[in-house]
């Protein structure tokens, strides 16, 4: 009986240390995933026009856009991070803090170079407010250029990159599609 409660209190007191360690590290990992906007106090905002549609430009021009971020509450406004969902766009925000009542501007430019047709784009600005984030959005078509038209040499160059195994191919035949001879005295004897 006596060698069962030293098992124990060895076990309880080789668990303890571990458990402790175990709480510490979740509640520092807790307070690691609270916001990163809490050295801030919370503010409210207001983004003037979140929602835009601009006049349609030519494929590799760029458009400016800049939107303004008016500090709507009792506190200063912190934007920490603004996030474009696409690539094609580049955004620059305030780095100081925006006193309460004024505006604050965030410059943002798209580049159409890769883009043909409808583009939409969601932009996440991450803020000192309640929410975490604001989110401002705008559309755009690129249409090509008119003036520009491809010529005979163009297209038959692009043609020509674009199917460069066509005459190996019309030769002989595709991969796949070669068959196969049944007839053994047509067929080649290796030694």
């Amino acid at each position: 009986m006596k060698a069962q409660k030293n098992n124990i209190n060895r076990y309880v007191n080789f668990k303890t240390p571990i458990f402790l360690s175990m709480v510490v590290f979740a509640l520092n990992f807790l307070s690691a995933c609270s916001s990163s906007n809490t050295e801030y106090a919370v503010t409210t905002v207001k983004i003037e026009d979140p929602e835009r549609k601009y006049f349609p430009i030519l494929q590799g021009q760029r458009q400016k856009i800049n939107v303004k971020i008016l500090n709507t509450g009792e506190n200063p406004l912190k934007i920490s991070a603004v996030y474009p969902s696409c690539g094609c766009t580049v955004a620059k925000y305030p780095n100081k803090l925006i006193p309460v009542g004024e505006y604050g501007t965030i410059e943002m430019e798209y580049n159409s170079n890769k883009n043909l047709g409808y583009v939409g784009i969601y932009t996440t600005i991450k803020t000192n407010t309640k929410e975490g984030s604001q989110t401002f959005f705008f559309e755009i078509n690129v249409v090509p250029d008119p003036h520009y038209t491809k010529d005979y040499e163009e297209l038959y160059n692009a043609d020509k990159e674009a199917n460069k195994s066509l005459v190996k191919e019309l030769v002989d035949g595709s991969a796949n599609q070669q068959g196969y001879i049944t007839d053994p005295k047509q067929m080649r004897k290796f030694k």
